[in-house]
């Protein structure tokens, strides 16, 4: 970890590079959607409004992960996986996370998390969702986040499954 720097890139120039590195990251861990594959890259409408994260190694981007706040639920990326439960809102959502191999179980994502949890109660959010995938469940329970029974496959990937979590702030 003492190689790799976090910093907001919200409005900057690097902010598209995160949209081709989490189809490069993603494009190895699952198969992704033929409208995916033909852009060669995962964005979307939310990019826009977010705010977004990036690990370097040097100039070299080697993780990022992005975090939008809405003031009504079904405005969410996650919309669908808390179909059924009333959110306090606001509600700020945490996604799009990837890290690379190289850079993986070293505290990069959970350092990402924590800077995203801090920008959510810093924008007066009442609580923070995410989905999860089965891996990373333990380490987001540790930071206080609650396992729901909603599940979802996200819209980027066929046969991918994440559970819902709701951390209040």
């Amino acid at each position: 970890m003492d190689d790799v720097q976090i910093r907001e890139i919200t409005g900057s120039e690097l902010v598209p590079l995160t949209f081709r590195l989490r189809f490069e990251v993603w494009r190895e861990e699952a198969e992704l959607t033929n409208e995916v594959q033909a852009q060669g890259q995962i964005t979307d409408a939310h990019d826009g409004h977010a705010r977004h994260w990036a690990a370097f190694d040097g100039e070299e981007i080697v993780a990022a992960a992005r975090m939008c706040i809405h003031t009504l639920q079904e405005e969410s990326p996650d919309a669908p996986m808390f179909r059924g439960t009333q959110l306090p809102a606001p509600i700020a959502t945490i996604n799009r996370l990837v890290v690379t191999k190289r850079w993986r179980r070293l505290g990069v994502a959970r350092q990402l998390d924590l800077c995203r949890i801090q920008a959510a109660r810093e924008n007066g959010a009442a609580c923070v969702v995410l989905s999860a995938f089965d891996w990373r469940i333990n380490s987001l329970q540790a930071l206080g986040f609650k396992l729901t029974e909603f599940r979802w496959g996200p819209p980027f990937a066929y046969r991918l499954t994440s559970c819902g979590m709701i951390l209040s702030v």
